[in-house]
């Protein structure tokens, strides 16, 4: 039973709770008013406006506990989001010292202590006041508990039943529904003003999508959180293994210093100081690294604490109040991590020079540091990807475009997928699962005309090709038109660069064309072996994927247009027309061909790895392809329908990797052995 929850799994989750639910970090007492932060930690709305040192709304402050910047919304202070999971845990989990005051013993001005709580009012009363409650006609029928009831646990079921969770911005009113187009709960008063014309379901239909989808997310964050401990392990073995090392060479130089003492004084103080030297730099990048890591560790545990309590005791409203917030925390933890490699131990040791009157002479008498650092794959953790040897649909839908050429994933989940109909000219935008949440098929005052390629800038716009209207077309987030560059020649496939440009491919130019985000040219990239360059991608390292469908293969060029390699399939599965490409975080590219119905994998050298799904599978004339937020690929077809696959599964493998792993199965991300080579792509 629900109502036994918490006496039964009590240890851990008491704990859990007490840790995280049980103060305000800012007075250190019990949570008044609790407000919620987009990073999730909560205060007292009064201690919130006291701490935040300009509460003008649209600046911004530093979150007390965890220092995430936030911004101060519209409303100031009161725009945050009241945690009403607290008042919930407070009448049944908490042990407060703040004693709770008789409601209807204050309007007299009176100050009594509370004893018991209506769960229909949602007041707390004093013994006589709750004695009067239950006597009158129109509440003799209320569920009145004494607040040690409450804690019991035995009435958790009804206090969830009868928590209102009230709309943020109609005080009054409570949550009812949940608006599928905006994805967000809604009041009585929201339907009927600002969502009457989008469609909205029940709290318990909405909670049946939504909490699924925030526990996968929080399974992938409990995996990472694995990996975390595993390279702090690593780097705690690293540090101690340095400084004994440190220890033992520093010795050394000073025994065989002592061997030679007052021939050689001057020479053992430039070496001892450059054993400090290099260990003490050495230990700083892995004390920064650890620290980074430690801290970093810190976040997901209690993050992953905080929405594992969200998941198991929020109501469907508290879980869906919160849900967006939780949402972008988690996809902003479960990031891949950008801290570089792991630093490895560096081993220090003393070169002694046996010939020591005539080295003495030269300076060198007492001997050299050396530094060795592993050139082959160390013991440690690698992180790799593995290519799943079936493919896994996770999800499809069927968008109504006829030619779906191209479609992306804005960076946030909820905006979900973008496609473009090239034959009804309209651009779309799906949430994650598929529902159609706006169209367009204007740019201004007259239609779009052969939209092809789409993709996002890093702050939201959207670019639009317009294919034959030699046009690029820029639109906000809900598809409004906001301008337009024209004299782009016949701009199809677009991708948008980490340095915030426009690669739009042009195959009646022949050419790949670097364009900012005011529509001047920038750069171009040609090639004498581009003959109809149709879709383009970008590698980690700056390389240019372009498919060619005339060419009938894939290039990979540099960024300067040397062509590095070239992929076409071979016998049975040569490319016949390559469409959409793209790229995922591990440089593992993705060919969609279009006759042939399959889909290539290649390595970022142009070898062919595997297929990753083909008519067998139930693959239909892909087109468009797409990383989306959860790293699978979004295929599009001919005729409208988009399917996602799930492709990678992520290992972390602990030990020394020896031997070239097959290109067939293993691509590799954050190896930590440093790069030894300066060789080049040939």
């Amino acid at each position: 039973m629900a109502t036994a929850s918490i006496g039964d799994e009590d240890g851990s989750l008491r704990v859990i709770i007490r840790e995280n639910f049980t103060n305000c970090s800012i007075c250190l007492k019990d949570f008044e008013d609790p407000t919620v932060l987009p990073c999730l930690h909560t205060y007292c709305k009064r201690c919130l406006a006291s701490y935040i040192p300009e509460n003008t709304p649209g600046s911004k402050f530093l979150c007390p506990l965890c220092q995430k910047e936030t911004k101060i919304p519209e409303d100031g202070v009161e725009g945050f989001l009241h945690n009403y999971l607290i008042d919930s845990l407070q009448d049944t989990v908490l042990t407060l010292t703040r004693k709770k005051k008789c409601g209807a013993c204050a309007v007299e001005g009176e100050d009594v202590e509370a004893v018991s709580k209506c769960l229909n009012c949602s007041e707390y009363l004093c013994s006589p006041c709750a004695k009067s409650h239950i006597r009158f006609k129109i509440s003799v029928n209320h569920k009145v508990y004494t607040l040690d009831q409450l804690h019991s646990g035995e009435h958790q079921q009804e206090v969830q039943e009868f928590q209102r969770v009230f709309c943020p911005e109609h005080k009054e009113e409570p949550i009812r529904y949940f608006c599928l187009k905006c994805q967000i709960p809604i009041c009585r008063d929201c339907k009927a003003l600002t969502h009457d014309e989008h469609k909205s379901t029940s709290l318990d239909t909405a909670i049946e999508t939504v909490k699924p989808k925030l526990a996968s997310m929080l399974e992938k964050l409990d995996d990472k959180i694995s990996v975390q401990e595993n390279e702090l392990t690593i780097l705690r073995g690293v540090l101690r293994d340095h400084d004994i090392n440190t220890s033992s060479v520093m010795k050394d130089i000073s025994d065989h210093s002592r061997h030679l003492q007052q021939q050689i004084q001057q020479q053992e103080k430039k070496l001892l100081q450059e054993v400090q030297q290099v260990s003490k730099a050495h230990k700083k990048n892995i004390t920064l690294y650890l620290e980074s890591c430690e801290v970093t560790t810190s976040t997901m545990k209690s993050t992953s604490d905080l929405v594992s309590t969200i998941l198991s005791r929020g109501t469907p409203a508290e879980i869906l109040i919160l849900q967006q917030q939780v949402g972008d925390m988690l996809q902003e933890l479960l990031l891949p991590s950008d801290g570089g490699d792991i630093p490895q131990h560096l081993s220090l040791q003393l070169q002694a020079n046996n010939v020591v009157d005539r080295e003495v002479n030269k300076g060198t008498g007492l001997g050299k540091i050396q530094q060795n650092r592993p050139s082959c794959e160390p013991s440690c953790v690698t992180r790799k990807a593995q290519i799943k040897n079936k493919p896994h649909l996770v999800s499809q839908f069927d968008s109504n475009c006829i030619n779906p050429y191209s479609l992306t994933t804005p960076a946030k989940l909820k905006q979900g997928y973008l496609v473009v109909d090239y034959y009804n000219n309209k651009v779309c935008r799906f949430s994650s699962d598929g529902q159609l949440l706006v169209q367009q098929s204007k740019a201004g005052n007259r239609s779009l005309c052969n939209p092809f390629g789409v993709a996002v800038l890093p702050d939201g716009p959207i670019v639009v090709s317009e294919s034959d209207n030699n046009k690029l077309i820029f639109m906000s987030q809900d598809l409004n038109f906001t301008k337009e560059y024209p004299d782009i020649k016949f701009p199809d496939g677009l991708h948008v660069t980490n340095s915030n440009t426009i690669l739009v491919a042009q195959p009646t130019l022949k050419q790949v064309s670097i364009v900012n985000t005011h529509g001047a040219t920038v750069d171009t990239i040609k090639h004498s072996g581009l003959q109809v360059p149709w879709y383009v991608a970008v590698l980690n390292n700056g390389n240019i994927v372009v498919s060619d469908s005339h060419a009938k293969a894939v290039f990979i060029l540099s960024p300067a247009g040397s062509l590095l390699h070239t992929y076409t399939g071979s016998g049975q599965n040569k490319l016949c027309c390559p469409c959409g490409v793209c790229v995922d975080q591990y440089d593992t590219i993705f060919i969609a061909d279009h006759p042939t119905h399959k889909i290539h994998i290649i390595s970022n050298d142009g070898k062919f790895v595997q297929f990753l799904a083909t008519g067998d599978d139930g693959l239909q004339h892909p087109l468009g392809l797409t990383i989306n937020c959860d790293g699978d690929l979004a295929v599009s077809q001919h005729g409208g329908m988009v399917k996602v696959f799930s492709a990678m599964e992520v290992l972390d493998i602990t030990g020394t990797m020896q031997g070239e792993r097959s290109r067939q199965h293993w691509f590799q991300q954050d190896k930590v052995t440093p790069n030894t080579s300066n060789d080049s792509l040939a």
